[in-house]
């Protein structure tokens, strides 16, 4: 006789790395975060606020998910996430900037950077790993409306964001097309590497002076650590400061798929 026993099974409760949404409660934000760092996208309801197609970068403190806890801090208690309360903050400054990261294109000896995104869709969504996508209609490229389609990748235990670009429309000029950081007040430290395309550059979190006021009149310190941005774009054949840009670039056709990774760190991360 075969006496058979069965065993029920508990699966433990995955807990996820990696997170990311569409933010409609502050104008049709797209943010997204894994361990090291959050960062966020403009949607179509900030367009009255001249914002650009780059990226903005939230620091965290710890593996911690943060992005729902910072709007829910932001826009229900009215606790400002450029003020680090002990989980990170906001304290990079975009504007019409590439930001931390964002799509630069270069033609006619210029860059040039797009508005707010159109459309986005999340591709796939696991514990460990997050894939959207966003649209943009009018990238003005030296007199040209060209679209523009972005697909970012981000992982669990990764440094960097992987960003695949297509571009599309009629322009048929040159042009070099790739990832870049916008460089603030002062040009701390910054490192090419053209071999790799690899750029990495380094400055005070508070660079921006109204974060450095806000979290001065909270904590009395103007001190919260360093960010550490990099950009890589395999085969670029620029790697260089252009227009207040730090970029690695490379020839582009339109149609065509460009891959290139970005990502941020800080010094104030805690394991």
């Amino acid at each position: 006789m075969v006496l058979l026993s069965l065993t029920a099974c508990h699966k433990e409760s995955v807990q996820p790395k990696v997170y990311g949404r569409f933010v409609p409660e502050r104008k049709d934000d797209f943010a997204w975060e894994n361990e090291y760092a959050a960062f966020r996208m403009y949607g179509p309801a900030l367009k009255p606020e001249n914002p650009s197609n780059g990226v903005d970068l939230w620091l965290k403190a710890s593996p911690e998910l943060i992005v729902d806890s910072f709007y829910y801090r932001e826009n229900t208690l009215g606790l400002p996430y450029h003020i680090n309360y002990g989980k990170g903050l906001d304290c990079y400054k975009v504007g019409h900037t590439c930001g931390a990261g964002g799509l630069v294109v270069l033609a006619n000896g210029r860059t040039w950077i797009g508005g707010p995104y159109d459309r986005w869709e999340i591709v796939e969504q696991t514990p460990e790993k997050f894939v959207f996508r966003l649209e943009y209609d009018s990238l003005q490229v030296d007199g040209h409306i060209l679209q523009e389609a972005i697909t970012i990748t981000t992982e669990a235990g990764q440094l960097q964001n992987k960003a695949e670009v297509v571009l599309t429309g009629d322009y048929s000029g040159e042009m070099l097309v790739g990832g870049g950081i916008y460089l603030h007040d002062t040009v701390d430290y910054y490192l090419t590497i053209p071999e790799v395309g690899y750029v990495f550059y380094e400055e005070d979190a508070l660079s921006d002076k109204t974060a450095s006021q806000m979290n001065y009149e909270y904590n009395g310190s103007t001190s919260q650590g360093r960010i550490q941005m990099s950009v890589k774009t395999p085969g670029a054949t620029l790697t260089d400061i252009v227009d207040g840009n730090l970029i690695a670039v490379k020839p582009y056709s339109l149609g065509d798929t460009l891959t290139y990774w970005f990502g941020a760190t800080w010094s104030e991360w805690k394991n």
